[in-house]
């Protein structure tokens, strides 16, 4: 004879319910992850830049190509690039704001700095 098993307290729900939470959280941390990541590779870029040395143009060419590049919603006249020939340090700074949306239910806005000095 055939046993059938029951799970009688619920546990199919259970389970869906926790699949649902998890795909949640994931897609959360993703949502989020992604602009944090952004920042962090292009204040490393802009190190790299930096430490180039080359004058202001060249510079902030570089810079707007890693820019968009990334994805980054800065436009190339809100990017400060400032070059002391007598030190021979270069000055890179940027700011930008994204808007992470949860669909619909939960929205951050999350402010970015680059402020490098090489």
């Amino acid at each position: 004879m055939i046993k059938v098993l029951k799970n009688e307290d619920g546990g199919g729900f259970k389970a869906i319910f926790m699949i649902a939470l998890t795909l949640a959280a994931l897609y959360s941390g993703y949502m989020f992850a992604t602009p944090y990541f952004k920042h962090n590779t292009m204040t490393s870029e802009a190190k790299e830049i930096a430490r180039l040395g080359q004058e202001k143009e060249k510079t902030l060419e570089l810079v707007n190509e890693k820019v968009k590049e990334l994805g980054i919603p800065v436009e190339k006249d809100k990017i400060a690039v400032t070059y002391d020939r007598e030190k021979k340090i270069v000055t890179i700074k940027m700011a930008w704001k994204v808007e992470v949306n949860l669909m619909g239910f939960y929205k951050k806005t999350l402010d970015f700095k680059v402020d490098v000095k090489e």
